[in-house]
């Protein structure tokens, strides 16, 4: 059994990694007294009390979730958007794969593969393997291929999911001039990869928060696969990275480090400005107004009053590097090409959950978690992560599942000379142009 939640961006069910359905705190409706039902009205305290309820699960480490997105391009045409009514049948056949994993779409045509939870990461490795194999010869079959990078090289932004809760984003993100531009071009342009890590021990907690959090950087570094974007070189590592920090720091900005991270996460929830807002007849629309959600819930004004299901929407609009969902979303990395993604996602789950690995990965993360910029415009060029990475590839060699040792010793190797998968993309992207790059990727 899968506990399950909402992304920010599809609406679509999430796996928690235990699997346990109680294992997302107390929740509403539980003797702690947060209200039960989604359709009941909540006052500020109750909210906070809410939130921090959902925010952290006193669960062992070691269960891994993975989600990996991709843009789906029409192979005969890499410059045409996918046909809609294509990629939706698709996803509806395979809505459930047979390891377990999970298809959805994004707004701009993304397919993305969530797994099941798992045991430990190299079942994890495995069950989407299987999964995605199954997802691309689907896709093939339409005429379509997935490729797996940070950003679009060659499409413009432009949402092609017609869902009403993309269009009620889209339509808030543009209302801002500040926010147009990296609004549509998360919403469309975009592919992470995720991982999904429990929250540890309740005694742990700050700790296990603040190594996610100092790990961002370096992970955006050697992740980073979108320096072209829209068929133009950015001059950016990570163009993906780029675009959520333009959505602002409450939206998107790590938590500020505090001895409690739920209550961080709650202040944050309260303190961001609310993007979608019921309507009587139970759809949702662009907040018309600038607010945040706690003035939502204490002076409502021309909105309804403030809901359990408002509350919790809200934090699906949420974009910290690092998410807390009762779990940890590890939300900073650039999705890569086939050959490295299993091998990055090896390395950062066992810099977070293998303890003999934590005095290197603390140390790194002193001397690294200020460069989140830098991580984004100059990827493992920076000196500083550069050395980084390289120390903690060579300690995590022996401690990733052997069908990628290899792979984590070529990455540590490559991030010795400064340079990570994402600089052989660009390479290739700037000698042959994005169109031909993204057809031959289309086939892969």
């Amino acid at each position: 059994m899968t506990t399950t939640s909402t992304d920010h961006r599809a609406g679509h069910p999430r796996h928690h990694p235990s699997g346990d359905p109680s294992a997302a705190g107390s929740g509403p409706g539980s003797a702690d007294g947060v209200a039960s039902a989604d359709g009941e009205v909540i006052g500020l305290d109750e909210a906070r009390q809410l939130v921090r309820s959902l925010a952290l699960s006193d669960q062992p480490v070691g269960t891994v979730g993975l989600e990996v997105e991709g843009h789906t391009v029409v192979r005969d045409d890499v410059a045409a958007a996918p046909p809609f009514d294509v990629l939706a049948a698709v996803a509806a056949r395979h809505a459930v794969l047979p390891r377990g994993g999970r298809t959805t779409l994004e707004p701009g045509g993304q397919l993305e593969v969530s797994s099941a939870p798992h045991p430990d990461v190299a079942s994890a490795l495995d069950a989407m393997e299987q999964d995605t194999a199954v997802v691309r010869a689907a896709l093939a079959e339409e005429g379509l291929g997935w490729v797996l990078l940070g950003a679009d090289p060659l499409r413009p932004p432009r949402r092609v999911n017609p869902g009403e809760r993309y269009a009620a984003m889209e339509s808030w993100f543009s209302a801002a001039p500040e926010t147009r531009v990296p609004g549509a071009t998360m919403m469309c342009s975009t592919a992470a990869l995720q991982l999904n890590l429990q929250a540890g021990p309740s005694d742990e907690w700050a700790a296990r928060v603040h190594r996610a959090q100092g790990l961002a950087p370096l992970l955006t570094a050697l992740s980073g696969s979108s320096s072209f974007l829209a068929g133009r070189d950015t001059g950016w590592h990570s163009a993906r990275q780029r675009a959520w920090a333009g959505l602002g720091a409450l939206r998107a900005g790590p938590l500020p480090e505090r001895p409690d991270p739920a209550g961080a996460w709650a202040e944050r929830a309260l303190e961001a400005e609310v993007v979608l807002v019921p309507t009587p007849g139970g759809g949702l629309v662009a907040a018309d107004e600038r607010r945040s959600l706690r003035e939502w819930l204490t002076a409502p004004g021309s909105w309804p009053p403030a809901t359990v299901a408002d509350v919790r929407r809200q934090l699906t609009t949420l974009f910290p590097p690092v998410r807390l969902r009762g779990w940890l979303e590890l939300r900073c990395l650039d999705v890569l090409p086939p050959r490295w993604w299993p091998a990055v996602a090896a390395a950062a789950t066992a810099w977070m959950d293998e303890e003999p690995l934590h005095p290197v990965v603390d140390a790194v993360v002193a001397r690294t978690a200020d460069r989140t910029h830098a991580a984004a415009r100059d990827g493992l060029a920076d000196p500083v992560l550069r050395e980084a990475a390289t120390t903690c590839l060579r300690a995590v060699a022996d401690l990733v599942p052997e069908p990628v040792r290899e792979t984590v010793a070529e990455l540590a190797d490559l991030a010795a000379d400064g340079r990570s998968p994402g600089t052989l993309v660009t390479d290739e992207l700037r000698r042959r142009g994005p169109a031909a790059v993204l057809e031959e990727m289309s086939h892969a």
